[in-house]
């Protein structure tokens, strides 16, 4: 144990915040970081077995919100063509989507398994989004930096849906309510001044 920690763990936690994310990078396909080691070939081969085994990879969603204006004449075109810049900087493998909050507010997010490049992704699209509304006299302003997502949690464009939909069904309960109060007055039976008297007096 001691001599895996001195070959594998210990040299990894001087190149990674953690020796885990070193160890879902070489999983992932980061060779360089194997033969890296000064491990020898039978212990990296046992180490790819065990990683294969027991440390499959879980893919993340990274968000981040921010604002985009653009008051000249084709701003809508300027912010249009921002977006599609920063869009570019996705991957095949990592894609970055873009959505539209509430203007000005949009998300931008991805899904990937490699959190360390996933966020520099994300960092180089809101760069180039940045450059390429300034350069058509637009604003950019980020309102919340990258960050990971918990497995429970949502991001802000679910959590306004989800608002909506409440809103949604709260007034529709209400106009239910006003229909059958409606209807209940309207099915009850109308009595004169005279003739409720007389059925008073008959009981």
């Amino acid at each position: 144990m001691e001599t895996i920690y001195k070959k594998v763990i210990w040299p990894l936690y001087k190149t990674h915040e953690h020796a885990l994310d070193a160890l879902k990078e070489i999983l992932n396909g980061n060779e360089a970081i194997l033969n890296g080691l000064k491990a020898n070939d039978e212990i990296k081969k046992e180490l790819m077995n065990i990683l294969k085994e027991r440390l499959v990879p879980q893919p993340v969603k990274i968000r981040a919100d921010f604002k985009l204006t653009c008051y000249t004449f084709d701003g809508i075109e300027a912010i249009k063509e921002a977006l599609l810049n920063g869009e570019k900087k996705g991957t095949k493998k990592i894609p970055i989507k873009f959505s539209i909050i509430g203007a000005p507010l949009y998300e931008c997010s991805l899904i990937t398994v490699n959190k360390k490049e996933g966020l520099e992704i994300m960092n180089q699209a809101l760069e180039e989004i940045k450059r390429s509304i300034k350069a058509r006299n637009g604003n950019y302003l980020l309102e919340t930096n990258p960050q990971i997502l918990g497995e429970h949690e949502k991001s802000l464009s679910e959590q306004l849906n989800e608002a909506r939909n409440k809103e949604d069904i709260s007034e529709g309960s209400e106009e239910n309510e006003d229909e059958n109060e409606e209807g209940i007055k309207a099915n009850l039976p109308k009595f004169g001044d005279e003739e409720f008297k007389i059925r008073k007096t008959k009981k």
